[in-house]
């Protein structure tokens, strides 16, 4: 990635032959530009500034999942709100709920499946998971 320039703001004194009214000029140039600097060092965040959806989901494994047979998965979905066709699913978190809160790792590789219908979001399967179990599932979508 490219580094931001130096030069931060204008002042009055860049430009020593302006006429006087050119300071109502920079007032807002400079605003824009501060807001734009702050952006684009290290700051641009997802959905402000970035297309995309983050959207956290909790369900329940079916009691016959077994890992391998979609047939014994139950789809979740939810309302794409980007306004164009879903191009990726990124796995962000997921975390067993336990009963007592504390957190319980996932020792095999998650995988989900999903599509786009319509802006409805699918997740036809996900590998990884134990039959019965909660989990709360993060994702973005872009």
């Amino acid at each position: 990635m490219a580094s931001l320039p130096p030069i931060k703001r204008i002042s009055k004194e860049d430009l020593p032959d302006a006429p006087d009214w050119i300071e109502k000029v920079i007032y807002p140039v400079n605003l824009f530009f501060d807001s734009v600097y702050r952006a684009m060092n290290g700051r641009l965040t997802t959905p402000e500034n970035i297309v995309g959806q983050v959207k956290d989901i909790s369900f329940q494994v079916p009691s016959t999942y077994d890992g391998t047979d979609t047939d014994k998965w139950t789809v979740l979905q939810f309302q794409s709100t980007l306004g164009m066709l879903t191009k990726g699913l990124h796995l962000m978190q997921i975390t067993e709920v336990t009963a007592t809160g504390n957190f319980a790792p996932i020792g095999k590789g998650i995988y989900i499946d999903w599509e786009d219908e319509n802006r409805t979001i699918k997740i036809n399967y996900i590998t990884g998971l134990t039959a019965s179990k909660k989990y709360i599932l993060r994702v973005k979508i872009e």
